[in-house]
């Protein structure tokens, strides 16, 4: 295969893929010919790259993952004072999309433990943060204030999908849950 060939696989590969992020953000259970046709490829293309409809939820985890890792460094999140750098975390994540959230909680991605483990990554820096600003509460499990990050984003999108609320506000919403609820000490 000469090197062109790669690239056009590679482009109508990554078409199928950012399309499938467009349909399944708004429509979970879209079927994929819907994918197809947003990716402006036929059926028979897509099933060529992507034979099952698990093959595509699979390629677009690790696709979302690595949109959402890549989106956590440039928001560079060891950068300056924490809270700040974590607001950038969440506004970085809310530009991604529903589909982080989705794609996290899928089906087909939960009964792979192969790819749980893989998409259970690239969030260390979101870890340091929280570790950086939560305080210590005997009333607080470990690894609490993740899952609260992952959750309010999750609350964000839906937020942003079915009430329309602007993405500032939600991201003001999640900061302030974070910092007034969870990673700050309570007032006395």
């Amino acid at each position: 295969m000469d090197e062109s060939e790669r690239g056009a696989r590679a482009r109508t590969r990554r078409a199928i893929l950012d399309a499938a992020v467009s349909v399944l953000s708004d429509r979970p259970g879209a079927p994929l010919a819907e994918v197809a046709d947003a990716a402006e490829v036929g059926r028979s293309t897509l099933h060529r790259y992507f034979p099952e409809r698990t093959d595509l939820i699979r390629a677009l985890a690790l696709h979302v993952h690595a949109l959402s890792s890549d989106a956590i460094t440039a928001a560079e999140p060891m950068c300056g004072p924490p809270v700040p750098a974590l607001r950038r975390v969440v506004e970085s994540q809310l530009e991604i999309g529903p589909l982080v959230y989705f794609i996290y909680n899928d089906p087909t991605v939960l009964s792979d433990p192969e790819l749980v483990a893989h998409m259970e990554t690239g969030d260390e820096a979101i870890v340091e943060i929280l570790d950086r600003v939560s305080v210590d509460r005997p009333n607080i499990p470990p690894g609490w204030a993740r899952r609260v990050f992952w959750a309010l984003l999750g609350a964000g999108f839906d937020a942003m999908k079915f009430d329309g609320m602007p993405r500032h506000q939600v991201a003001d919403a999640i900061m302030t849950s974070l910092t007034e609820a969870t990673i700050s000490s309570p007032s006395a």
